[in-house]
């Protein structure tokens, strides 16, 4: 099982699972069509966190993956603060707590969430967009992604 697949999935079902949400997409850039409120999971790096202790245990590593969910609601001037704050909590809470994504970073990996921009409204879009960004750090084994291969 590639664990960077099955955390970029967990997380599409974790934002559509959330009360309020009508719509998450993954890897989504044409977004003027989603229903609102709503949710993007984009893909991020991944990155290996230690260096083998040896050529025979290479295959093995503790990786970091960065995401993020971008959040896109609409609302007059007054309501897009707090809608983007009430969606931003449940989310975070969501995700730091989900049971599946501890579960694929298991006991030597970690899900942390390392803050969120927002972006002014654009003449296009007229509407701000919130991009959370979460990393998670898990263990690989290259022996993992055999299967995928057809090995």
């Amino acid at each position: 099982m590639d664990k960077r697949e099955a955390i970029l999935a967990r997380l599409v079902e974790v934002c559509a699972g959330l009360t309020g949400v009508v719509t998450a997409a993954r890897n989504v850039l044409d977004v003027p069509s989603l229903a609102r409120p709503a949710f993007v999971v984009q893909d991020g790096s991944e990155e290996r966190q230690d260096s083998a202790i040896s050529d025979n245990r290479s295959g093995v590593g503790r990786f970091e993956m960065n995401a993020q969910c971008w959040l896109l609601v609409r609302g007059g001037a007054n309501d897009v603060g707090p809608l983007m704050s009430m969606f931003r909590a449940r989310l975070v809470y969501a995700i730091t707590s989900d049971t599946t994504l501890r579960t694929l970073t298991g006991t030597v990996g970690s899900i942390r969430y390392d803050g969120c921009t927002v972006s002014e409204p654009t003449p296009e879009t007229k509407e701000p967009r919130m991009d959370l960004n979460f990393s998670f750090i898990y263990t690989l084994a290259m022996s993992d992604l055999e299967a995928i291969n057809g090995l």
